[in-house]
């Protein structure tokens, strides 16, 4: 069985809700996968540093690869 993230949801919102409410902080991202037991997603930022597509995690490095 395949634990579901918990911050699921919130990336499902993101992807079909407009920017300007994304701003508003409606759907916000997690704070940290990490802390609720669950795994990074990670995304390229500007080739130098990784994004996590579900919380508000940056690190430097290429973890998308």
């Amino acid at each position: 069985m395949i634990k579901k993230h918990p911050y699921r949801f919130r990336l499902w919102w993101r992807k079909r809700l407009p920017w300007f409410l994304i701003d508003l902080g409606i759907a916000d991202k997690g704070k940290d996968c990490e802390l609720v037991n669950a795994e990074h997603r990670w995304y390229n930022i500007d080739n130098k540093k990784s994004g996590c597509y579900y919380c508000k995690k940056i690190v430097n490095g290429k973890k998308w690869k």
